[in-house]
């Protein structure tokens, strides 16, 4: 097992993605723009999709474990669509396993998610990012109705959690959209912080590769926040020192300013610190001249 410290970067690793949208919106076209991708298609769609990719026609859960083993030839694999797997093929898996499962649904959810996290941790393992699909529903919350991925309750929460991105794939003005951003009509998730897309046309050249283009953005992002915050540790580490070894008032007003720029989590720790110390060396801050200085000793 290694462990990474939290003053490493984390490396590229593979994403989960998740595209939901109405019927015929064209999400499984979208998927057919990944890098080298394979479709795990359990709806049996993907001959309708444009641009059709090499694909694994499958009738329940033990036909796709016969197959799976083709799946580390791939960069991408597509799951088509997530109801299809997590509410019937893995809910009939886990009964034929325990029969006792038809009875105790809470449990079944349970065994569906140990399956399907197993399944994705192989994938991600073998270097493979997933997309996965699903149709859009409409769900209350409070007083609003949202559209979410459509997969029943627990297998839902696992898919959200799991999940890098949670996009939704619409039409806007006649052209397909896709948001990351959660809104008040829709779920969402946009850890990597993309801007609506607005996909191209099937003939357009950047068709060809936009999934692709949109796995590498968010892999990308997710290592510069990495990078961002072994950055951050290293400032903190160096003004901890620059706080021990402070001496004047000069030295003060530097030290105060390049904390202002931190973060208001990681200025916390070190204004107390830099507090105890300028009282320890006898400088205090002086609101009218908005200079730190030493302090004068009364008579």
């Amino acid at each position: 097992m290694a462990i990474i410290k939290k003053s490493d970067v984390f490396p590229k690793r593979p994403v989960i993605i998740v595209i939901y949208g109405t019927p015929g919106v064209g999400k499984t076209s979208l998927f057919n723009t990944s890098k080298n991708p394979i479709l795990l298609d359990c709806d049996r769609g993907a001959d309708r999709s444009v641009n059709r990719q090499d694909t694994i026609v499958a009738t329940n859960w033990k036909e796709v474990l016969q197959d799976e083993g083709e799946i580390k030839n791939y960069d991408t694999l597509g799951i088509d669509t997530a109801k299809a797997v997590l509410d019937d093929f893995l809910m009939t898996h886990v009964v034929e396993q325990d029969y006792k499962m038809k009875a105790n649904k809470l449990k079944a959810y349970g065994a569906i998610g140990d399956e399907f996290k197993l399944f994705v941790n192989k994938r991600r393992n073998e270097g493979i990012d997933i997309v996965v699909i699903a149709h859009a529903k409409e769900e209350k919350d409070g007083d609003v109705i949202k559209l979410s991925p459509d997969v029943t309750g627990q297998s839902k929460d696992l898919l959200l959690r799991i999940a890098d991105q949670v996009g939704f794939l619409t039409m806007v003005n006649n052209k397909r959209t896709l948001t990351f951003e959660p809104t008040d009509k829709t779920i969402g998730k946009n850890v990597a912080k993309l801007p609506t897309l607005e996909i191209p046309d099937e003939n357009d050249p950047t068709f060809l590769t936009f999934m692709a283009d949109i796995i590498e953005k968010v892999k990308e992002s997710i290592q510069k926040q990495s990078e961002a915050q072994k950055e951050a540790l290293e400032k903190v580490r160096e003004l901890t020192s620059a706080i021990e070894t402070m001496e004047t008032p000069e030295q003060a007003m530097e030290i105060s300013g390049e904390i202002m720029n931190l973060t208001k989590m990681q200025q916390a720790g070190l204004r107390k610190m830099f507090s105890e110390k300028t009282k320890s060396i006898g400088i205090k801050y002086n609101p009218d001249t908005k200079t730190f200085e030493r302090c004068t000793q009364s008579a």
